[in-house]
């Protein structure tokens, strides 16, 4: 009881601060099928069922999701749907925390930070589901696999409304100030260098707060500079998870972060606001999640692009965010019932039409072979952009303490940025220092 309330509380603050999930680079193998084991048995569903399920999507995004259960619902004899929207991240959280302590929780749940309900209670169900040879689970992403476990226990969630950060741009903008994107920047010192040329003649709209690169989640985007460098943020040495954050890698790239701010390039303290500033027009370049492709065309009076993620150096990473499907009931027949709502809900066919539908990254290859999928880079560049990024993004292991290291990085950047709290390596260590005794207390 008292290691589920600490998960639960461990997940609300994960919601809280909009958290996602980062790298374990140690020893960390993509969880996927054996193709030489012999077939798992799948469990069958040989009686009628009421699945409850839970999902907490809105908008767009749920009404596509319950309209894909609906039709597995309408097909399936055996298998019932009992459908609730259970609010957003930060309610759903608080809903299935409460419900686990009392035994009420749904069968099924589409949530943010899933493994800490499962992984988290030493249930690793799904682990042995996907090795099911009708689901082809080797045709998921890696990284989406990664973004599904817990500690070292192993996949206990799939992947279901992904995303990652898309870097969008001002066209108006950089036409202006004379840039050829046809060939952009790729390095984060190239972003710099025709941020300088934006800001010099770029500002079309002459706003007196013209500025050349934002960001809309700090932490988010600091987690994927600092893998691209060479940080792991995080080891995970035999189960025990050690924060590293603060070593010379990690250095390198506040100190990069904070010259954007010295240069004017980018605001102190003002991410909350960025996204207001680059669809007002007065930004050049934003880092935002991959669901707005779907979401800003149309709604600006100039045209958006996007390209990559600049990279320091070679390597590129990015920092997967975004929901899964979790199975939260033990009872056999349920969970067979579960599996088999879980796989018609992730064919090819269905998360084609979710993703295309929502803005959300399709979790499989096949997907971006489709003819929908083909349309829609037709239709919209950005999405190959997106779809370009899929095959470099990696979450690290879910881990109690999550949601502390976001607000411990939050804060530090916060702080990089104002100058406070001494230099930069003093905020870093002291980040690194208070999640270091949050975990040894666990």
């Amino acid at each position: 009881m008292k290691k589920l309330i600490a998960l639960a509380v461990a997940a609300l603050m994960l919601v809280a601060v909009g958290c996602v999930p980062t790298p374990d680079l140690v020893a960390q193998s993509t969880p996927t099928p054996d193709p030489d084991a012999a077939p798992t048995e799948v469990p069958e569903v040989e009686e009628p069922v009421t699945l409850n399920v839970w999902y907490a999507v809105s908008g767009t995004s749920g009404e596509t999701f319950v309209q894909l259960a609906e039709e597995f619902d309408a097909a399936n004899d055996l298998v019932d749907l009992e459908l609730s929207y259970s609010g957003n991240s930060s309610d759903t959280a608080t809903k299935v925390s409460a419900a686990l302590l009392t035994d009420t929780a749904p069968d099924v749940a589409l949530m943010y930070a899933g493994p800490l309900y499962t992984g988290g209670r030493g249930d690793y169900t799904i682990q042995s589901l996907i090795e099911d040879e009708d689901f082809h689970a080797d045709d998921i992403y890696a990284g989406m696999w990664d973004y599904c476990t817990y500690m070292d226990g192993g996949v206990c969630a799939v992947p279901y409304g992904i995303s990652t950060q898309v870097l969008y741009y001002n066209k108006d903008i950089l036409e202006a100030a004379g840039v050829d994107m046809t060939n952009p920047p790729a390095t984060w010192e190239e972003l710099r260098e025709v941020c300088r040329q934006c800001i010099e003649k770029g500002n079309v709209n002459n706003a007196d707060e013209f500025i050349g690169f934002e960001v809309s989640d700090a932490p988010w985007l600091f987690k994927s500079m600092l893998m691209q460098n060479g940080c792991a943020i995080i080891e995970n040495n035999d189960g025990q998870i050690v924060p590293i954050y603060n070593d010379a890698q990690a250095l390198e790239v506040a100190e990069y972060w904070k010259s954007l701010v010295d240069e004017g390039i980018m605001p102190a303290g003002e991410h909350n606001n960025a996204e207001n500033k680059f669809l007002s027009g007065n930004c050049a370049f934003i880092a935002a999640s991959s669901n707005r492709i779907s979401r800003w065309p149309g709604a600006t009076e100039f045209e958006i692009g996007a390209i990559e993620m600049p990279t320091f150096g070679e390597s590129r990473s990015l920092a997967l965010g975004g929901n899964v499907l979790v199975i939260l009931t033990q009872d056999p027949q349920r969970v067979a019932a579960a599996w088999e709502f879980i796989k018609a809900m992730t064919t090819t066919e269905n998360i084609t039409t979710f993703s295309l539908a929502t803005g959300y990254l399709p979790i499989r290859r096949s997907t971006v072979e489709t003819e929908q999928a083909q349309q829609a880079i037709a239709d919209n560049e950005m999405y190959a952009v997106a779809f370009q990024q899929l095959d470099y993004t990696w979450a690290y292991v879910h881990f109690e303490q999550m949601g502390t290291m976001d607000i411990e990085l939050r804060n530090a950047l916060n702080k990089i940025e104002k100058e406070a709290g001494g230099t930069i390596q003093e905020v870093l260590d002291k980040a690194v220092d208070n999640l270091a005794v949050e975990i040894a207390e666990g």
